[in-house]
């Protein structure tokens, strides 16, 4: 199973809309691909796909990403009723959840916060993972860039895309070294929301963009065709397959699966087998059940702490 996070700290360079074209069109190569809406506004989930988030009372990746619920990844997924898929493959969803605005706050209060999707998602059954990241770096992107195996970055071609993009890389290089995992591979950049022709300007700016060593992928530039998809709830590459915009994305797509298959990336490193949230429901769990006066076996439900010799 190959996860690609769909990143760029900058909002509005076309993260959703490259999210969701490349899942469908892996869906249309017959792979199965699962859409995971991480971003707490929700655009993949109901702008673009037309899908409903779960109410209170369902399972959703806000409880899910807190141990609030933990039933199987299936339970959580919306598969998509108005895309072109090939023969054995699928499009399913995941979608946001209005518990999602609080969930950077209530993630950060994680010992080691970073690994709570990849717990998640690791027995999925897909052949590719596409995650939608909300528009900065903070612990939902960590999330999804910890659980990834590599990223693609939209970007507008110029200038403050190209600052915004060595910010981005020097972030990703602390959180590798700070939880522990390989480095993640950069698939490539996707220039996209211009005019074209392509103006001077721009033109320049992509040449820098360049010469930054990472690939640049096939162009998505503006076009009326996105609103249109979008507002039907339908990817572009099912509403308009003849597009330029479509075959860009079939184009990414055939990159993504053509990348060698990756070696898993383990979902629990040893510094979490402690949780303290599970900690206090078993003391909670265990005090109704036996305290008679004397409180001994609660002390038997305390974390054992190794002392140094």
């Amino acid at each position: 199973m190959q996860i690609t996070s769909v990143v760029n700290q900058k909002g509005g360079v076309g993260k959703t809309a490259l999210s969701v074209g490349v899942a469908a069109a892996l869906a249309e190569r017959g792979r199965r691909a699962l859409l995971i809406d991480l971003d707490p506004q929700g655009h993949a989930t109901s702008e673009m796909l037309g899908l409903p988030e779960p109410g209170p009372e369902e399972p959703s990746l806000a409880k899910a990403l807190t141990k609030a619920w933990r039933g199987p990844v299936e339970e959580l997924v919306v598969p998509h009723p108005r895309c072109n898929v090939g023969k054995g493959g699928a499009f399913d969803v995941i979608p946001t959840s209005p518990g999602m605005f609080d969930l950077v706050r209530r993630l950060d209060q994680f010992r080691v916060p970073g690994w709570q999707l990849a717990r998640v998602i690791q027995f999925a059954n897909y052949d590719h993972v596409i995650i939608d990241c909300p528009p900065a770096m903070d612990v939902l992107t960590n999330n999804a860039l910890v659980a990834s195996h590599g990223v693609l970055v939209p970007v507008q071609p110029d200038r403050t895309s190209i600052r915004a993009l060595r910010l981005m890389r020097e972030q990703i290089s602390h959180l590798e070294s700070a939880v522990g995992r390989p480095p993640l591979a950069y698939y490539g950049l996707v220039p996209g929301l211009y005019r074209r022709p392509i103006s001077a300007y721009a033109a320049a700016a992509l040449r820098e963009l360049q010469e930054l060593g990472i690939p640049v992928l096939a162009h998505v530039p503006l076009s009326v065709v996105m609103n249109e998809a979008a507002a039907r709830g339908i990817p572009v590459t099912t509403f308009a397959p003849e597009t330029v915009q479509a075959a860009a994305f079939r184009e990414i797509a055939q990159v993504l699966d053509t990348v060698a298959t990756p070696d898993p990336i383990p979902p629990n490193p040893p510094e979490q087998d402690f949780v303290f949230e599970e900690f206090i429901a078993e003391v909670s769990s265990t005090r109704a059940a036996n305290d008679s006066g004397t409180r001994r076996r609660l002390y038997d439900l305390l974390p054992k702490r190794h002392r140094p010799n």
